[in-house]
């Protein structure tokens, strides 16, 4: 293979390989839900039979969403903030703007978390 077919094939592998990295994480997540549902399930149904209280259903995954969005938020101005600091140290001012791409996102994310909190309370 020559290296220009070599270069072309190279972000195609490296994108079809993410997508299906991806693909399979979901399906995991899916599964591992799926079957804690079921094993809930079993363990109502046997305590019904057996005549015990049950307790309420808790709410799903109450806390999941609060504290992932806030390490959500701080990974993105994290990472964008040190993209600026890499991209202004080797190439230049006007290219390291990229960089705040990712930190804007990231001061979204935290802002939305923050009044989220502050409606709940």
């Amino acid at each position: 293979m020559e290296v220009e077919q070599m270069a072309l094939l190279l972000p195609i592998l490296g994108i079809v390989l993410g997508v299906g990295v991806a693909v399979v994480a979901i399906v995991a997540g899916h599964r591992e839900r799926q079957k804690r549902v079921e094993l809930r399930h079993r363990e109502r149904l046997a305590a019904i039979e057996k005549g015990i209280e049950l307790a309420p259903d808790p709410e799903p995954d109450a806390g999941v969403k609060k504290t992932s969005s806030l390490k959500s938020g701080l990974s993105g101005v994290f990472i964008g903030a040190v993209l600026y600091a890499a991209l202004y140290r080797v190439v230049s001012e006007d290219i390291a703007l990229f960089g705040l791409i990712p930190a804007a996102l990231g001061i979204a994310t935290l802002i939305s978390y923050f009044v989220e909190s502050r409606n709940k309370a």
